[in-house]
């Protein structure tokens, strides 16, 4: 979903409240803000919110890029897309798409910081061919700094961007943009990045440090970690020591350290991937931790250097507590009792996070500290429990979703309904009840639950912990949003087509469960966004102890082919035919499907790649998509179609006869994919194998039926050769499919109708046109009208040569498919070559000519 309509107001009432003499100017974005449309849409007229990216260099130089449709030189930015977390966001990858800059690449100005330097309305021309009237657009603009001394090279968007330059601040093209950087240059927006958070290094001088220990709470950045006391800049602060007094006034009102000075700019990474580069001022205090009024977090504590190996700490704070103790040795012995290994109780063992659990051997005897302390370090970490409210519609099977909202983590994000054991005296399923019952209202039986998945999960941050994923389909009550203050919207999802802006711990979830996994490990690496981002997705499945693989998939070397090429696949569905090459439906993961075929020769394999590659692309959406190819396996893994066989199909009159049109216009395209080539010397119908063909059916053949085919098969030499075109060679109303919910034009008014498309490629070779209406030529038969219908489609009548041609070439076709099936057990295309066979012999009397008439 994109952001919402609450978060949309709030940023721009923020900027007005800096800006108030524009409140008029903004009457427009105002007004859409207050309608009932959706502000980001498209489709919202007479205007819409855009956003852009304001980049400065290190020589104060703002990024601009010319757009080729426009031709207009701007900023990057643009529409608002449903996976933007955002308006922050959506102005960092319009930026990383139309620029190739990556979002490490950019940190936010301590002048602006989250909130936008411009807010600009543009007219936009009517765009006819995209059926757009005029309107405008409401952008808003984010301003960042690059992060690297030189300006990384970058990589446009050819599609949509024709150029880019550095321009100075009076350069610029906007004049409100123009006016808001030469105002803020003064105050130090000169493109150098600076520290917008700042965070305490405090010490006692005795070789102690205080830490933190933040909330395990999902609205915490690095939740559940040992970290220092400090936070965000805000645009009050007057400078960095200002924020972070501010901060510990806030944070441990009363804890007042002595000498605040710089000592170190740490590097963190926010949730959309920005630099935030961290002050680190050092200070010293020597208090009593516990007396402290602690109003964020679990505890204040003490460590020494010596502990550090055993806590979890916030990334990069081991070496800067290290560093610091290097420098600046302690002048004397901490004071007895006070240190964190000394704070555990009796009887207890200490654990990462400094909290001191009651720990149990195999024999659930409680431990002494001590034995806890020789068997070396003791971690514990959070356990979620996920809701998987799972219903059927006929589109597919549906989870419940809760988009999240308010001061909590991954605001704007889709999640699974969750949370935390309340302590040791709850159990996950009772966990379960009741998050389900606290978030969305409905009542659910213990019986009713079912073990989904567990996920061990890695947040960026370096913060573990595990989640257990259930299922549940049956319940009381209808689903609604229980808990507004931290979520806003709630929606049905489909498991095949999940939003994008969701938690990738969530979709990691969501995908193990497809997959049929029953544990799964998902540890993000420092850098990844908190949202789900498929270039970075590390799901990775754990086996069960059965092992072995899919019993309806290829083979392990066949699935690995597979997927190197489209990723993790959630589901396989084994489509062969009996006689035919190995074919599987393969549906990923992350939504999408694809067929994924082994031909069971060389031939088949070189026939259908060759066809994939030469005139398959141009019939667009009408023939799969060759995605990848591997000769030693002579497997290809090709794009899914919609639609179905029409082998088998019934269809009123009326669509049969659009259909037809629809194949004939099919098989126009296929034959003018490239120029017609005259025939090869001797390639002529293949009557050398008639002998063979008529041997091996001979016992399937009735009275006549070796006299006709050798009658028809005489006649071959004396037909003039054929233009050899692109062919399908297995034309028949199995390889061909019909979506009755589609229909395209491709361009031409006369193939419109229900949209049909082509599969099975491997007998794809030059020939005759005829060629390809050998097998269809059956589905007419007693029809005239779908003859008809199929000849308008194809744009023209059959020459007498074409229409002899056919003859010859079903009858041996006939043949050769009573001979194949009686060898190899095969009743269906026996009766097929039999029903050809019967119809030849009624149509043609036992007297085909090059004039006669085959239908």
């Amino acid at each position: 979903m994109p952001p919402s309509r609450a978060h949309i107001r709030a940023t721009v009432e923020a900027y007005l409240n800096r800006h108030t003499e524009e409140r008029d100017t903004l009457d427009g974005l105002l007004a859409v803000l207050d309608s009932t449309k959706e502000p980001s849409s498209r489709a919202t007229l007479p205007g819409h919110v855009t956003c852009s990216a304001v980049v400065i260099n290190r020589h104060g130089r703002v990024l601009h890029i010319s757009h080729r449709v426009t031709g207009l030189t701007l900023c990057p930015g643009g529409h608002i897309e449903a996976g933007d977390r955002t308006l922050l966001a959506a102005a960092v990858r319009e930026a990383c798409e139309e620029t190739g800059l990556r979002p490490g690449d950019l940190s936010l100005t301590p002048q602006f910081l989250d909130q936008p330097i411009d807010v600009d309305v543009h007219d936009i021309d009517a765009n006819p061919a995209k059926g757009e009237a005029a309107h405008q657009h409401f952008d808003i603009r984010f301003a960042f700094h690059l992060t690297a001394e030189q300006p990384p090279e970058l990589t446009l968007q050819d599609e949509e961007v024709a150029g880019a330059q550095w321009l100075t601040y009076a350069d610029v093209r906007s004049p409100t943009l123009r006016a808001k950087l030469l105002d803020a240059k003064p105050h130090g927006l000169d493109g150098r990045p600076e520290p917008v958070s700042a965070n305490a290094l405090i010490h006692d001088g005795a070789g102690r440090y205080l830490l933190h220990l933040r909330d395990d709470r999902e609205g915490m950045w690095e939740p559940w970690v040992l970290a220092l006391v400090g936070g965000k800049r805000s645009r009050d602060d007057a400078n960095l020591e200002a924020t972070l007094r501010r901060e510990l006034a806030e944070e441990v009102p009363g804890l007042e350290p002595t000498g605040l000075m710089p000592f170190a700019v740490q590097e963190a990474t926010s949730v959309d991937g920005l630099a935030v580069p961290i002050a680190v001022y050092t200070g010293h205090w020597s208090g009593d931790a516990e007396a402290v009024d602690l109003r964020e977090g679990v505890l204040l504590t003490w460590c020494t250097v010596d502990m550090l190996h055993r806590l979890r700490l916030s990334p990069g704070l081991e070496a800067l507590i290290r560093r610091h103790a290097a420098e600046h040795p302690a002048a004397k012995e901490p004071p007895d009792g006070t240190g964190l290994a000394d704070q555990a109780p009796p009887a207890t063992g200490l654990n990462i996070a400094g909290i001191h659990p009651n720990l149990h051997n195999d024999e659930d005897r409680i431990t002494s500290a001590e034995t806890a302390a020789s068997s070396g370090r003791r971690h514990t970490e959070p356990v979620d429990v996920h809701l998987l409210l799972r219903r059927e519609t006929a589109g597919g099977p549906q989870v419940l979703l809760s988009r999240r909202a308010g001061q909590v983590y991954a605001a704007g994000l889709w999640h699974l309904p969750s949370g935390h054991l309340d302590g040791p005296h709850e159990d996950v399923v009772t966990a379960l009840i009741r998050e389900a019952r606290e978030e969305t209202g409905v009542v659910i039986d213990p019986a009713d639950v079912r073990a989904a998945v567990t996920v061990h999960h890695r947040s960026p941050g370096g913060a573990s912990r595990t989640g257990h994923f259930f299922e549940v389909r049956r319940w009381q009550g209808e689903p609604q949003i229980a808990e507004p203050d931290v979520c806003d919207a709630m929606e049905w999802a489909s498991l095949d087509a999940l939003p994008t802006g969701m938690v990738a711990y969530c979709r990691a979830g969501l995908d193990a469960y497809t997959a049929d996994a029953r544990l799964a490990v998902h540890f993000q690496l420092p850098g990844d966004t908190v949202a789900f981002d498929p270039a970075a997705d590390r799901l990775r499945l754990v086996p069960d102890v059965t092992g072995g693989k899919d019993p309806n998939g290829p083979d392990a070397a066949v699935a690995k082919f597979a997927e190197q090429a489209v990723g993790r696949i959630a589901r396989w569905t084994d489509t062969s035919w009996a006689r035919e090459n190995r074919v599987w439906r393969a549906d990923g993961v992350q939504g999408g499907t694809w067929y994924v075929k082994v031909h069971q020769n060389g031939r088949f394999h070189n026939r259908e790649v060759r066809g994939l590659r030469t005139w398959a692309p141009a019939l667009g959406a009408a023939a799969p998509r060759l995605i990848a190819v591997d000769e030693a396996l002579r497997a290809v893994v090709i794009t899914a179609l919609p639609g179905r066989p029409l082998h088998g199909a019934v269809l009123a009159p009326e669509q049969e006869t659009m259909v037809f049109h629809r194949i004939g216009a099919l098989a126009r395209r296929i034959h003018q994919a490239s120029p017609p080539r005259p025939a090869p010397a001797d390639s002529g119908p293949a009557a050398a194998k008639a002998d063979r063909h008529l041997a091996a059916a001979r016992p399937h053949l009735l009275p006549g039926d070796e006299e006709f085919v050798r009658d028809v098969v005489r006649q071959a030499k004396d037909l003039p050769p054929l233009e050899w075109v692109e062919t399908h060679g297995d034309f028949q109303l199995r390889n061909i499919l019909h979506d009755p919910d589609t229909r395209t034009a491709e361009n031409e008014a006369e193939d419109s109708g229900p949209s049909v498309a082509v599969i099975d490629l491997e007998r794809s070779k030059p020939g005759p046109a005829v060629r390809d209406l050998v097998r269809l030529s059956d589905a007419w038969h007693g029809r005239p009208d779908l003859l008809a219908a199929f000849l308008a489609g194809y744009g023209r009548s059959l020459t007498p040569a074409e229409q002899a041609r056919l003859v010859i070439d079903a009858a041996l076709d006939s043949v050769s498919a009573i001979a194949y099936g009686s060898t190899h057990a095969d009743p269906e295309l026996v009766e097929r070559g039999r029903r050809t066979l019967a119809r030849l012999r009624a149509e043609h009397d036992n007297s085909p000519s090059p004039a006669g008439e085959p239908w």
